[in-house]
């Protein structure tokens, strides 16, 4: 079970809140607890923890204050708001509808599945802890101002620097049934985009087989309900990719209208910024960058418990030999780093430890001959 950690002193930012009468007001929902009496009016920053609570942290130290529960459910249980037995109602006249109202109908999701599952660490490290970074609160407060505007918005960056793990991170709090997670491992095409969007959907029937068609289909269903399209690896679209879900987008209105998160590498932020059309839409861009150094000995300690006692210097060795300020070389060299010192029975690592952790986990350095050795 993954757990989030306060990374200390962040810096401020939007998403602060001050806690009043022993609560605090986010997202629209109020948040309370019996330990903020103590802590009237200071400023707060927020975390996402679970749908029906936060993380509270201090805005200046990053000092972790406690968990904060809402007065309200987000998905209350049918036997606390029961319903009144009401007549049978008379049976209504069929409407007459198209071919694809006939044909394909939206089927419900299970109803167990209410909120976006963990995301999963890199090899799926065990006892690794969701840190709370400036660029995860930063996610976690664009996405949710996205959702709130039913916009659409581009996170990029260099891969490996956890930008679709905070994505999911920040999503845990909306139903999962509300989330469309579109990923390709090759370039897709519009054709490819509508079939994914019919299989999140969990439309029944035959996929229409003319375009026009199915894409009445989908902005039909994508106005039930208020969806989280989430286009990861979107370094992967071609400019058709993005305006057919930009086409998508625009034909909603108002709260009718899908958020789109575009996630993925610098190309898919090249083609998005070079079309104006398409720029011009985007209400927020974030980059993910890596890690500085300082960032990497405030961080990495609270990743794992390995790195929590270490000394500094063995951390800035780490970052130095290859592991840099990207979070998944991190959980590579981690893995690696318990291995060795389960084989070794070590309790503690060290660089000896990590030297060998960081030879396996990065390709060789190729050694270049000087002049004067070719010679003879």
């Amino acid at each position: 079970m993954t757990t989030l950690t306060a990374a200390p002193a962040p810096s401020p930012g939007r998403n602060t809140r001050v806690i009043r009468s022993q609560a605090v007001h986010w997202r629209g929902r109020s948040y309370t607890a019996a330990w903020m009496t103590a802590h009237t009016e200071r400023t707060v920053r927020i975390g996402p923890c679970g749908p029906d609570a936060v993380e509270v942290f201090d805005a200046e130290t990053g000092q972790h204050l406690g968990t904060a529960h809402a007065q309200q459910p987000a998905h209350p249980s049918p036997s606390a708001t029961p319903q009144p037995r009401t007549a049978d109602p008379a049976p209504q006249p069929a409407k007459e509808t198209d071919m694809t109202d006939r044909t394909t109908v939206a089927a419900p999701r299970p109803d167990d599945e209410e909120t976006v599952g963990e995301p999963d660490f890199y090899l799926n490290l065990a006892d690794a802890c969701i840190v709370a970074t400036e660029a995860l609160l930063e996610a976690s407060e664009n996405i949710a101002d996205t959702i709130e505007a039913r916009a659409m918005s581009c996170i990029y960056g260099d891969a490996g620097l956890g930008k679709t793990f905070s994505v999911l991170a920040a999503l845990k709090e909306v139903a999962a049934d509300r989330v469309l997670l579109l990923q390709f491992r090759s370039r897709p095409t519009p054709r490819d985009i509508r079939q994914e969007l019919f299989n999140e959907l969990h439309l029944e029937g035959e996929p229409p087989s003319h375009p026009s068609e199915f894409d009445r289909l989908l902005k039909r269903t994508l106005t039930r309900k208020p969806y989280v399209l989430v286009c990861d690896e979107a370094q992967q679209f071609s400019r058709e990719c993005f305006e057919f879900v930009r086409h998508l987008w625009d034909t909603g209105k108002g709260k009718n209208r899908p958020a789109v998160l575009f996630v993925g590498g610098e190309e898919a932020y090249k083609t998005l910024y070079s079309e104006p059309a398409l720029a011009s839409r985007i209400y927020i861009w974030q980059e993910f960058a890596p890690m500085e150094a300082e960032e990497v000995q405030r961080n990495i300690p609270l990743f794992h418990p390995v790195w929590a006692n270490a000394a500094p210097a063995l951390i800035d060795y780490v970052y130095d030999e290859g592991a840099g300020g990207t979070f998944r070389m991190w959980s590579k060299i981690t893995y690696h780093v318990l291995e060795g010192m389960k084989r070794r029975g070590l309790t503690e690592a060290d660089e000896t430890i990590a030297r060998w952790a960081i030879r396996r986990a990065l390709p060789g350095r190729r050694k270049t001959r000087r002049p004067d050795q070719n010679a003879g």
